[in-house]
């Protein structure tokens, strides 16, 4: 397919340089595009395999418009949300291609190439899932079978087990998701698996441990292949240190004189010293008598009954804590930090502006390996989509910024960006990119920064009740003498903080007056710090107002709560910020 023949090309180069031709990888992604598309056939076995792949991928709330009785749809409806997604996914808005589709096509290929599985419903087994899914792991490690210290504890009279009895693995880890990011596949029947640390032991050792004398045999032989196990894993993640602490105690009070008791203690030291940071202190020999003095069958049971039960409780974690997918197209290139906020206002005529405040970080214009610029030059670009994500108009800006001495902080004022004539619902995808300036105008693009702010919606219009604006952080300006956007997540104590906000559809009551109450509410976490109202009276169904606010001096996360009441029709609304305080800036 010239899909997959475009991509593998264009792998091997750096996808995402600015220098790259992206004739190839367009022509490829409106290929990929086409599979989704509205067409008059009922059923397409290409597209059905796709979607199969994507499964995984795809966020809760299409999955009910993509699968129907655990069978993908190839509905219009089906193909549309899944259009509107992969829009979604676009990291670099202002670029020619969705970078992330380009991705997710390379992963394939490269699933297929190298997990590929015939009799799997994907073309590739689940390491090939994983690959898709996440990506190049940090580390592959396989648990092997051929210490001569395994080999001399499994090789018993009476019980045939061999090294080519165990399963091969691999153990993949993606610390740089999360610490406890890992996948050990087993190899089954021509393909890997996901699976737990008791399918590496040959099914003639998991079962049969009773108390006979083959039993108590079978049970030393499980348990010297689990010390084993679990020897290697330690070194990969600490989720294993306990397990192979316990199985080695045990083994260590029973073994004898020679070349199992001449093991190397160096290595089970470090082991068990890094399951001791991590698991808590090892416990005191007494706490250890009553699991001790247990046969080799009881001891046996427990290890691998505990194994499948902490087995499952990190699966469980890793299904909660790790995204659906994560994509390494930002983590290629260079990017800058940026404050950015947002607020909506409602307009006159009906529709609902939507302002973003942006501006850099102190320390962002610097490019590291790149020598220091006297000036360079920011583009901005907004795409405003609506509510399936489909481009409706795109805003560009660029300012030029001079850079001060290495003495003094970048003063460039506080940038604001409006998106006006939304209805319902709407998205927008926002990218700021970093260019040199040279003699001859604009020239490369040092670092970039991307953001996307989804699923908001128009303020209400119809008049029926109370509305109120997103709130707007305010901070003085001293050069100003007045209350600018502060678009940036933190502040700290002693600085001049302020909010804007506007009220609509206020009630009118006798005389053409209205009344209202407004709440201010500082809290952290469940605690709430202050609290203070006012009320007001005007002539007017919108109200502006503009407020200083004493935040208090606890520093973390605190949350500003606006409660508006209109005195006369009862209704209420409020909006919430965020913030988190520091001691002092910087």
């Amino acid at each position: 397919m010239l899909l997959f023949s475009v991509l593998c090309f264009v792998a091997g180069q750096n996808v995402w340089a600015q220098s790259l031709d992206l004739e190839d990888i367009a022509q490829a992604v409106a290929e990929y595009e086409s599979l989704f598309e509205d067409t008059d056939s009922a059923s397409d076995p290409e597209l059905e395999i796709e979607l199969q792949r994507l499964m995984p991928l795809l966020p809760e709330s299409i999955l009910p418009t993509v699968v129907e009785s655990d069978a993908v749809k190839t509905t219009p409806s089906a193909r549309s949300a899944i259009l509107g997604w992969w829009r979604s996914q676009d990291p670099l808005p202002a670029s020619e291609v969705n970078e992330r589709m380009v991705e997710h096509v390379r992963r394939v290929q490269h699933a297929l190439d190298h997990y590929g599985c015939l009799s799997c419903q994907k073309g590739y087994d689940e390491r090939g899932e994983i690959y898709v899914r996440y990506g190049e792991p940090e580390r592959i490690s396989r648990v092997t079978f051929d210490d001569p210290l395994l080999i001399d504890a499994i090789y018993q009279p009476g019980v045939a087990v061999s090294p080519a009895d165990f399963p091969d693995n691999e153990f993949w880890r993606y610390l740089d998701l999360d610490r406890d990011a890992y996948f050990l596949f087993i190899q089954d029947g021509g393909f890997y698996r996901i699976g737990d640390t008791s399918d590496l032991l040959p099914s003639v050792l998991r079962s049969g441990l009773g108390y006979s004398g083959r039993g108590q045999v079978k049970s030393r032989m499980l348990l010297a292949a689990m010390r084993s196990i679990y020897r290697q894993l330690a070194l990969e993640h600490h989720h294993f240190g306990s397990r192979f602490n316990d199985v080695d105690l045990w083994l260590s009070a029973r073994e004898e004189t020679g070349r199992l008791r001449n093991r190397d203690p160096l290595e089970n030291s470090k082991i068990i010293t890094g399951a001791a940071l991590v698991q808590g202190e090892r416990p005191e020999p007494s706490d250890l008598d009553e699991e001790l003095r247990q046969p080799a069958s009881i001891f046996a049971q427990n290890i691998i009954l505990n194994a499948r039960t902490q087995d499952q409780q990190a699966a469980y974690q890793r299904e909660i804590l790790l995204p659906s997918s994560s994509s390494e197209v930002l983590n290629a290139l260079p990017t800058f930090a940026l404050g950015v906020r947002h607020a909506r206002f409602l307009k006159p005529d009906g529709t609902t502006t939507t302002e973003i405040y942006w501006h850099p970080e102190s320390t962002s214009f610097t490019v590291p390996g790149y020598p220091a610029q006297e000036e360079y030059i920011i583009k901005s670009f907004v795409a405003h989509e609506d509510a399936a994500h489909t481009r409706l108009k795109s805003i560009t800006d660029a300012i030029r910024v001079e850079m001060p001495s290495a003495t003094e902080g970048v003063t460039i004022p506080v940038q604001t960006i409006e998106v006006n004539e939304s209805t319902g619902l709407y998205h927008l995808a926002l990218q700021w990119d970093q260019h040199e300036v040279t003699p001859a105008g604009i020239g490369n693009r040092l670092q970039l920064a991307s953001r996307r702010i989804d699923s908001l919606r128009a303020l209400d219009a119809s008049g029926a009740t109370l509305e109120m604006s997103d709130l707007k952080p305010l901070a003085y300006n001293i050069d100003t003498d007045q209350l600018a956007p502060w678009p940036h997540q933190w502040i700290y104590k002693g600085m001049r903080f302020g909010l804007g906000f506007e009220i609509y559809h206020l009630t009118y009551g006798p005389g053409d007056q209205t009344s209202y109450r407004v709440t201010y509410q500082v809290s952290s976490g469940r605690r709430r710090i202050s609290s203070t109202s006012a009320e007001f009276e005007g002539q007017s169904r919108m109200e502006a107002e503009e407020v200083y606010l004493d935040l208090g001096q606890r520093a973390g996360e605190i949350i500003v709560t606006v409660s508006v009441k209109d005195q006369l029709s009862g209704h209420e609304i409020s909006r919430s910020l965020t913030l988190m305080l520091y001691d002092e800036q910087g």
